[in-house]
Protein backbone atom coordinates (compact mmCIF):
# COMPACT_ATOMS: atom_id res chain seq x y z
CA UNK A 1 0.00 0.00 0.00
CA UNK A 2 1.31 3.63 -1.15
CA UNK A 3 1.76 6.24 1.17
CA UNK A 4 1.89 10.29 1.07
CA UNK A 5 5.37 10.62 0.48
CA UNK A 6 5.03 8.43 -3.07
CA UNK A 7 1.37 10.06 -3.79
CA UNK A 8 2.09 13.68 -3.10
CA UNK A 9 6.17 14.12 -3.03
CA UNK A 10 7.50 11.74 -5.97
CA UNK A 11 10.11 13.68 -7.21
CA UNK A 12 7.88 13.78 -10.97
CA UNK A 13 5.18 15.99 -8.67
CA UNK A 14 7.39 18.12 -6.42
CA UNK A 15 11.05 18.06 -7.58
CA UNK A 16 13.68 18.74 -5.41
CA UNK A 17 14.87 22.33 -5.07
CA UNK A 18 17.26 24.61 -3.23
CA UNK A 19 14.02 26.68 -1.52
CA UNK A 20 14.09 24.15 1.58
CA UNK A 21 18.25 25.48 2.37
CA UNK A 22 16.80 29.04 1.34
CA UNK A 23 14.15 28.37 4.34
CA UNK A 24 16.13 26.96 6.73
CA UNK A 25 18.90 29.36 6.56
CA UNK A 26 16.00 32.32 7.08
CA UNK A 27 14.71 30.93 10.24
CA UNK A 28 17.83 30.51 11.95
CA UNK A 29 19.74 33.80 10.29
CA UNK A 30 15.99 35.78 11.16
CA UNK A 31 14.40 34.02 14.66
CA UNK A 32 17.49 31.05 16.00
CA UNK A 33 21.01 32.28 17.83
CA UNK A 34 23.68 30.00 18.23
CA UNK A 35 21.98 28.18 21.55
CA UNK A 36 19.86 26.42 18.91
CA UNK A 37 22.03 23.12 17.92
CA UNK A 38 19.72 20.07 18.31
CA UNK A 39 16.76 20.02 16.13
CA UNK A 40 13.43 17.89 15.71
CA UNK A 41 11.73 17.75 12.37
CA UNK A 42 7.68 16.61 12.97
CA UNK A 43 6.40 15.46 9.60
CA UNK A 44 9.80 15.08 7.68
CA UNK A 45 8.68 13.70 4.99
CA UNK A 46 11.12 12.86 2.48
CA UNK A 47 14.01 15.04 4.39
CA UNK A 48 13.51 18.10 2.71
CA UNK A 49 14.53 20.27 5.24
CA UNK A 50 15.83 17.62 7.34
CA UNK A 51 18.69 17.89 4.73
CA UNK A 52 18.50 21.54 5.05
CA UNK A 53 18.91 22.29 8.61
CA UNK A 54 21.43 19.61 8.77
CA UNK A 55 23.11 21.92 5.84
CA UNK A 56 22.59 24.91 7.90
CA UNK A 57 24.51 23.31 10.71
CA UNK A 58 22.17 22.02 13.16
CA UNK A 59 21.79 17.90 14.77
CA UNK A 60 18.68 17.43 13.32
CA UNK A 61 16.38 14.51 14.23
CA UNK A 62 12.99 14.11 12.64
CA UNK A 63 9.64 11.95 12.76
CA UNK A 64 6.68 10.77 10.55
CA UNK A 65 4.46 8.60 10.33
CA UNK A 66 5.05 7.21 6.45
CA UNK A 67 7.15 4.20 6.77
CA UNK A 68 9.40 5.33 3.37
CA UNK A 69 10.32 8.59 5.46
CA UNK A 70 13.44 6.15 7.11
CA UNK A 71 14.83 5.21 3.40
CA UNK A 72 14.09 8.83 2.13
CA UNK A 73 15.92 10.79 5.01
CA UNK A 74 18.79 8.39 5.02
CA UNK A 75 21.62 8.52 6.79
CA UNK A 76 19.55 11.39 9.27
CA UNK A 77 17.32 9.14 11.76
CA UNK A 78 13.52 9.22 11.76
CA UNK A 79 11.36 7.62 13.94
CA UNK A 80 7.80 6.37 12.46
CA UNK A 81 4.98 6.98 14.44
CA UNK A 82 1.49 8.79 14.36
CA UNK A 83 2.40 11.71 16.19
CA UNK A 84 -1.70 11.56 18.09
CA UNK A 85 -1.45 8.01 19.44
CA UNK A 86 2.40 7.72 20.34
CA UNK A 87 5.36 9.50 22.35
CA UNK A 88 8.46 10.20 20.80
CA UNK A 89 11.53 8.12 21.85
CA UNK A 90 13.26 11.36 22.31
CA UNK A 91 13.75 12.58 26.34
CA UNK A 92 12.33 15.27 27.73
CA UNK A 93 14.00 19.02 27.21
CA UNK A 94 16.23 17.07 24.70
CA UNK A 95 16.07 19.22 21.82
CA UNK A 96 16.43 22.97 21.03
CA UNK A 97 14.41 23.55 18.62
CA UNK A 98 11.05 21.72 17.01
CA UNK A 99 10.42 22.72 13.39
CA UNK A 100 6.94 21.64 11.77
CA UNK A 101 5.93 22.68 8.02
CA UNK A 102 2.41 21.48 7.01
CA UNK A 103 1.44 19.15 9.82
CA UNK A 104 -1.11 20.78 12.50
CA UNK A 105 -3.42 21.00 9.17
CA UNK A 106 -3.69 17.60 8.80
CA UNK A 107 -4.30 16.63 12.70
CA UNK A 108 -7.82 16.23 14.32
CA UNK A 109 -6.29 17.17 17.51
CA UNK A 110 -3.39 19.95 16.63
CA UNK A 111 -3.10 19.89 20.56
CA UNK A 112 -1.27 16.75 20.93
CA UNK A 113 1.59 17.64 18.92
CA UNK A 114 2.05 20.91 20.31
CA UNK A 115 2.14 19.00 24.21
CA UNK A 116 4.90 16.53 22.40
CA UNK A 117 6.82 19.80 21.26
CA UNK A 118 6.26 21.18 25.03
CA UNK A 119 7.94 17.80 26.59
CA UNK A 120 10.80 17.64 24.28
CA UNK A 121 12.26 21.53 24.20
CA UNK A 122 14.39 22.45 26.43
CA UNK A 123 13.34 25.19 28.60
CA UNK A 124 13.84 28.30 26.44
CA UNK A 125 14.07 25.92 23.25
CA UNK A 126 11.79 27.61 20.51
CA UNK A 127 9.24 26.00 18.55
CA UNK A 128 8.85 26.89 14.52
CA UNK A 129 5.09 26.31 12.88
CA UNK A 130 4.61 26.76 9.11
CA UNK A 131 0.69 25.79 7.83
CA UNK A 132 -1.60 27.33 5.07
CA UNK A 133 -3.17 30.54 6.11
CA UNK A 134 -6.94 29.69 5.92
CA UNK A 135 -7.65 33.67 5.13
CA UNK A 136 -5.91 32.94 2.01
CA UNK A 137 -6.53 29.72 1.59
CA UNK A 138 -10.25 28.89 2.34
CA UNK A 139 -11.29 29.39 -1.67
CA UNK A 140 -9.76 26.12 -3.19
CA UNK A 141 -5.94 25.64 -1.98
CA UNK A 142 -6.56 24.47 1.48
CA UNK A 143 -8.23 21.14 0.15
CA UNK A 144 -5.75 20.29 -2.58
CA UNK A 145 -4.85 17.97 0.00
CA UNK A 146 -8.03 15.77 1.47
CA UNK A 147 -6.34 15.38 4.26
CA UNK A 148 -6.70 18.58 5.71
CA UNK A 149 -8.61 19.22 8.50
CA UNK A 150 -8.04 21.98 11.07
CA UNK A 151 -7.61 25.05 9.18
CA UNK A 152 -5.53 28.15 10.85
CA UNK A 153 -5.70 31.73 11.11
CA UNK A 154 -3.30 34.30 12.73
CA UNK A 155 -5.16 34.39 15.97
CA UNK A 156 -6.21 30.61 15.85
CA UNK A 157 -2.77 29.57 15.34
CA UNK A 158 -1.39 32.51 18.18
CA UNK A 159 -4.22 30.99 20.90
CA UNK A 160 -3.31 27.50 20.43
CA UNK A 161 0.36 27.92 21.12
CA UNK A 162 -0.51 30.17 23.97
CA UNK A 163 -3.10 27.90 25.45
CA UNK A 164 -0.20 24.86 24.89
CA UNK A 165 2.16 26.93 27.45
CA UNK A 166 4.41 28.62 24.75
CA UNK A 167 5.40 32.16 25.51
CA UNK A 168 6.71 34.77 23.18
CA UNK A 169 4.37 33.69 20.46
CA UNK A 170 4.86 35.78 17.01
CA UNK A 171 2.68 34.72 14.09
CA UNK A 172 2.61 36.28 10.51
CA UNK A 173 1.30 35.81 6.98
CA UNK A 174 4.31 34.39 5.19
CA UNK A 175 4.91 33.99 1.17
CA UNK A 176 6.55 31.23 0.01
CA UNK A 177 8.77 33.62 -2.51
CA UNK A 178 12.06 34.07 -1.11
CA UNK A 179 12.45 37.43 -2.66
CA UNK A 180 9.93 38.56 -0.36
CA UNK A 181 12.05 37.91 2.76
CA UNK A 182 15.12 39.86 1.51
CA UNK A 183 13.00 42.54 -0.16
CA UNK A 184 9.30 42.90 1.52
CA UNK A 185 8.19 45.85 -0.69
CA UNK A 186 8.18 42.86 -2.94
CA UNK A 187 5.15 42.14 -1.27
CA UNK A 188 2.83 44.51 -3.36
CA UNK A 189 3.49 43.36 -5.88
CA UNK A 190 2.51 39.34 -5.29
CA UNK A 191 -0.49 40.95 -3.33
CA UNK A 192 -1.09 42.36 -6.66
CA UNK A 193 -0.70 39.11 -8.72
CA UNK A 194 -3.09 37.40 -6.20
CA UNK A 195 -5.89 39.46 -7.28
CA UNK A 196 -5.56 38.82 -10.69
CA UNK A 197 -7.81 36.26 -12.41
CA UNK A 198 -4.56 33.82 -13.36
CA UNK A 199 -5.20 30.08 -13.20
CA UNK A 200 -2.32 27.97 -11.45
CA UNK A 201 -1.37 24.41 -10.86
CA UNK A 202 -2.47 22.42 -9.42
CA UNK A 203 -5.72 23.88 -8.32
CA UNK A 204 -6.47 24.70 -12.28
CA UNK A 205 -5.51 22.06 -14.88
CA UNK A 206 -2.85 24.37 -16.96
CA UNK A 207 0.55 23.60 -17.87
CA UNK A 208 3.04 26.79 -18.28
CA UNK A 209 6.74 27.63 -17.26
CA UNK A 210 7.04 25.90 -13.19
CA UNK A 211 8.92 29.30 -12.55
CA UNK A 212 5.84 30.98 -13.17
CA UNK A 213 3.54 29.07 -11.99
CA UNK A 214 5.39 29.02 -8.40
CA UNK A 215 5.31 32.67 -8.83
CA UNK A 216 1.78 33.09 -9.44
CA UNK A 217 0.99 29.99 -7.28
CA UNK A 218 2.81 31.44 -3.84
CA UNK A 219 1.18 34.83 -4.23
CA UNK A 220 -2.09 33.20 -3.57
CA UNK A 221 -1.22 30.31 -1.43
CA UNK A 222 -0.08 32.34 1.44
CA UNK A 223 1.22 30.40 4.60
CA UNK A 224 1.25 31.53 8.12
CA UNK A 225 4.74 30.98 10.17
CA UNK A 226 4.51 30.71 14.24
CA UNK A 227 7.25 30.96 16.14
CA UNK A 228 7.11 30.76 20.52
CA UNK A 229 9.50 29.73 23.12
CA UNK A 230 8.65 27.20 26.05
CA UNK A 231 8.98 29.05 28.97
CA UNK A 232 12.62 28.92 30.61
CA UNK A 233 11.77 28.73 34.20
Amino acid sequence: MSDYLTTYYSEERRPTSDYPLKLAKYISEKYLDASHKKLLDIGCGRGDQLRAFSAAGYDVVGCDNAESAKDLCEPHSVEILNILTSKLELKDGSVDVVFSKSVIEHLTEPEKLLKEAQRVLRPGGKIVLMCPSWVHNAWGPFYIDHTHVTPFTKPSLRDILKLEGFKAVQVKHFRQLPITWKYPVTEYLFRLISRLPIPFSPIHDVNYHQGLNKIVRFSNEVMLLAVAEKDAT
